[in-house]
């Protein structure tokens, strides 16, 4: 898909890091403990990412280092790292593609944050979508994809700091579930805002 987005002129040239996430998932990327799943170790996964993984990153392939061209991009508990992430080092990550974030962590942990907590400086740009249920009766915690979630968040985001359209970006995608389909068939969307051909 991104040599089709290249090949297309849609987006920058992109280097892709992908991370292993899997093994003790919710204890790497849940920025605090939550009270039935645990977890609360990803400013450790931030330190080695920013202190090891990133250097190595840049000494070893042709990378612009800066924040304007360094994101983040994850889905689920890795779009609530994101955010996280980028929120806390901006000087690093200068923007976090999230998608369908976990954001009701330990009760909804960083839309708090975002409420109550100093802007970060420089603001990254953020992107953060969820999937909906097309039935407004549909129980189905995958098919409603955290969508109230996301859009507390929107909520919190536009009232403290963010301009929408300028450095946030909000979508919702109707139909779209929490699962890597869902997530593959819309990812173009946030590169293409995030890389865009021509602002390198």
């Amino acid at each position: 898909m991104l040599a089709e987005l290249w090949s297309l002129g849609a987006v920058q040239e992109i280097i892709v890091v992908s991370i292993e996430t899997t093994t003790r998932r919710l204890d790497r990327l849940g920025p605090v403990p939550d009270a039935d799943h645990g977890g609360g170790r990803a400013e450790d996964h931030l330190a080695a990412m920013v202190g090891e993984l990133k250097p190595h990153v840049d000494r070893t392939l042709r990378t612009r280092t800066g924040p304007k061209s360094t994101a983040l991009l994850g889905s689920s508990m890795g779009g609530l790292f994101s955010f996280y992430a980028a929120w806390k080092r901006p000087d690093v990550f200068g923007s976090a593609v999230c998608l369908s974030s976990s954001f009701w962590w330990a009760d909804r942990w960083a839309i708090r944050h975002a409420q109550s907590g100093t802007c970060p400086s420089p603001r990254p740009l953020l992107y953060i979508d969820s999937g909906a249920a097309c039935s407004a009766l549909d129980r189905d915690a995958n098919a409603r994809d955290g969508q109230h979630h996301t859009r507390a968040m929107e909520r919190a985001l536009v009232g403290h700091c963010y301009e929408p359209g300028k450095d946030l970006h909000v979508l919702t995608f109707p139909g779209h579930r929490h699962d890597s389909t869902s997530w593959a068939a819309r990812v173009a969307i946030p590169l293409q805002l995030v890389f865009p051909r021509g602002h390198g």
